[in-house]
């Protein structure tokens, strides 16, 4: 990777996590208008981007980024206040930047003119100024103002009379005046970077002729020598050019004549003509309002860099102006300012960007080492006598210090939710805000970690859930205070762990799910026998229906019954469970269980019919010597096996992935291995376990094909392959196939 790659790879790093800041920042002003931590903390991420976007090449975002920090200093100083309108324009101006910046990570320009055009003046307008010329959104017309109802209206029939001439006028005038009027019409305002070859002169040009020649066509505005690399008079060469200009004019010529001036010069030399008439009203430049004094005046040239900074250095800090105001002590400011500073330090030396492609790497490096030492640890084993226990025991040391390893580098896969939730925490903001719903959005448990991979697949099934219970759930204002509820609703995100399963929970405290109604849809979609009842249990099998949908009206949210179908195929497909809990009038919450990590496992390894297993260890229960005479049969010859004062049914793996079983029940020393999925419990009948080990999971799917109630597979130690069983498959396989079950 080129030294450019990588800058630009860094800068779209930190975008992202500065625009998830900015709109966390957002969303907590919102609700707490006016704390200054979390304006300044927008502002902060702002600026850092506009500096950003303009060091990696993106002028467009860096000047749009520009003009958003000028409205978020009017908001910081106070000039402006939080208002619900101010914070869904700033949160849809993040979404424009992080679209812009989209497009430029794939290569293409960051924005149409007239689309940036038009949001510069939607911010020009919460600045207090007017539209920039030519920024109207398209599409939109402007009305015009009507005539007061009593004035009279034209008379067409006759020509209106001539208007006054102005006082000192000659006859004729008139004409010349309007020439005037239209030509200030047709007037572009241009500027000139111009940076040339130290030895120009050598090349027979003149810039002051040049400059001449453009007096001649334009008129100069502005004019500002850079003279930022005019040396020492002990170092000049008066045969050198040294200077560079600056140049605003306001011309009616266009752009390519205000070039064809620079026509000899321009492929050998640095010369920029842009069309900046836009930033003009009424010959006045709007964006010297809004930039900060010491960046025009450095422009200027009228102060350098240090000149700047010494100057800043001398203005007052917050603290100091607090101590010499008698409002803080200088002990408790110090104490403040050193905990802040040792944070920052902290902050910076633990976090650092690293491709989760690297990581995978070293995931599959570490399992190549440990199956190279268990196969070693296998071969020594039979030469027992001639290597000694020795080497036997720093092989065992090895395969510990290995497992440490994978352990460790599994764990750098592991982010916090709470980024997550935020995100989510924003979608159910911006959905109720359209549905004029009013809501409290609740995290609990954000420093719960998970895989990313298993993050980035859930986004979108977590997405739908919120919008779901937001459109479904959550009542109006006026409903919920009928129902004698607080008008503003509750949305709930929680995450915690139980054993090797991640569970997130979304709540809502709305009306619940209609079961009623459901059930009637149900019956007219032929998914339900009539007069069968709908509960918790099988309701969200029926909504997970694809084309199910109780609305009678499609909207944007919802109506096409798309969506909750999908939520559960991906879900399922990462291993994981849905469940529903609903009740009329109180609320709903959706739960999904999921793996705690891709990349490694905890598994029993077990043998039958031939074949290796893994079960996860997360679901195992228990293990016990099968005893066919504690075999209970009822039903269709069904079994069950007591377990724990519990009899739970069995399953063969022969009868569920229909390969033969030449010793059937009568195998010596069988073994059944109880699952418990925290949805059902079952035993499975295996011919031998073996021990538990730690291992890297590969797709199957990636590899060779899915196959279901295979949730992967592994190289095991001796070089022979397992695979890892997928307990929620095949819990659906065995409990709705009754064969699998059957004795028969």
């Amino acid at each position: 990777m080129s030294e450019a790659d990588e800058t630009l790879e860094i800068f779209f790093a930190e975008t992202e996590d500065l625009m998830r800041s900015a709109e966390e920042s957002l969303l907590r002003l919102e609700s707490n208008s006016g704390s200054p931590s979390d304006i300044q903390e927008i502002f902060r991420a702002i600026h850092t981007l506009k500096s950003g976007s303009a060091m990696v090449g993106f002028p467009i975002i860096s000047d749009y980024s520009h003009v958003l920090e000028s409205l978020l200093d009017r908001l910081r100083s106070g000039q402006l206040t939080v208002s619900k309108p101010l914070v869904s324009f700033l949160l849809e101006d993040l979404d424009f930047i992080k679209g812009m910046v989209e497009r430029g990570a794939a290569g293409e320009p960051e924005a149409e003119p007239g689309i940036i055009k038009a949001r510069k003046a939607q911010l020009n307008r919460f600045l207090g100024m007017d539209a920039i010329p030519g920024a109207e959104v398209p599409g939109v017309v402007i009305p015009k103002k009507k005539p007061p109802a009593s004035a009279p209206k034209a008379k067409t029939k006759a020509p209106a009379p001539a208007a006054p001439r102005p006082v000192g006028e000659k006859p004729g005038a008139a004409p010349e005046r309007q020439a005037d009027e239209q030509e200030a019409d047709h007037l572009r305002f241009y500027q000139l970077d111009l940076k040339f070859r130290a030895d120009l002169f050598t090349s027979g040009q003149d810039p002051i002729l040049l400059l001449l020649a453009l007096a001649e066509m334009a008129e100069m505005v502005d004019v500002v020598a850079d003279m930022s690399h005019l040396p020492s008079w002990d170092d000049m060469d008066p045969y050198s050019l040294y200077i560079g200009w600056r140049v605003i004019v306001k011309t009616t010529a266009n752009p390519e004549e205000v070039e064809d001036i620079f026509m000899f010069v321009r492929d050998d030399n640095d010369i920029h003509v842009e069309d900046i008439t836009a930033r003009y009203k009424e010959g006045v430049d709007l964006s010297v309002g809004e930039r900060p004094l010491g960046e025009v005046l450095m422009e200027r040239g009228a102060i350098s860099k240090v000149d700047l900074d010494d100057a800043l250095s001398q203005q007052k800090k917050l603290g100091e102006i607090l101590v010499a105001r008698g409002k803080l002590d200088e002990n408790t400011l110090a104490q403040v300012v050193s905990q802040q500073e040792e944070s920052r330090r902290t902050y910076r030396k633990t976090s650092v960007r690293v491709d989760v492609e690297k990581i995978n790497h070293l995931v599959n490096l570490a399992e190549e080492i440990g199956i190279g030492l268990s196969r070693l640890q296998n071969i020594l084993a039979r030469q027992v006598e001639v290597f000694g226990s020795e080497v036997d025991v720093e092989l065992e040391n090895l395969l510990k210090v290995n497992r440490e390893f994978q352990e460790r580098v599994a764990q750098v896969r592991m982010f916090p939710l709470e980024g997550t939730f935020r995100r989510f925490q924003r979608i159910a903001r911006d959905t109720a805000f359209e549905q004029g719903k009013r809501l409290r959005a609740n995290l609990v448990g954000v420093d719960t970690e998970l895989d990313k991979e298993v993050i980035e697949h859930i986004t979108d099934p977590l997405k739908h859930l919120v919008r779901n219970s937001v459109d479904h759930g959550l009542e109006t204002p006026e409903q919920r205070e009928a129902v004698g509820k607080p008008p503003e609703g509750l949305i709930e995100f929680r995450a915690f762990q139980k054993g090797g399963m991640i569970l997130i929970q979304i709540h809502d405290d709305g009306r619940g799910l209609d079961l009623e109604k459901i059930a009637e849809k149900a019956q007219e979609k032929g998914f339900i026998r009539p007069g069968e009842a709908v509960d918790s249990t099988n309701a969200l099998d029926i909504i997970c229906r694809p084309g199910f949908s109780t609305k009678s009206e499609v909207t944007s949210m919802s109506g096409r019954g798309v969506g909750m179908d999908v939520v559960k195929t991906e879900v399922e497909r990462l291993g994981g469970t849905m469940s529903l809990e609903t009740e009329k009038g109180k609320g709903t919450t959706f739960t999904l269980s999921l793996p705690l990590t891709f990349a490694l496992m905890d598994a029993l390894h077990v043998r039958a019919h031939e074949r290796s297993y893994l079960v996860p260890l997360w679901g195992v229960a228990g293990t016990e010597l099968y005893r066919p005479g504690q075999v209970k049969f009822f039903g269709a010859g069904e079994r069950v096996y007591l377990f724990r004062d519990e009899y739970v049914p069995i399953l063969d793996l022969s009868r569920v992935y229909a390969i033969p079983d030449p010793n059937g029940e009568s195998g010596p020393d069988r073994t059944l291995v109880f699952v418990d999925t925290t949805r059902q419990r079952f035993g499975m009948l295996v011919d031998k376990v073996l021990d538990p080990h730690q291992v890297v999971v590969k797709s199957l799917e990636s590899n060779f094909k899915s196959v279901t109630g295979i949730a992967g597979a592994t190289i095991m130690g001796d070089g022979s392959v397992a695979l890892v069983m997928d307990l929620f498959a095949l819990e659906e396989m065995f409990f709705s196939r009754p064969k699998a079950r059957s004795d028969a």
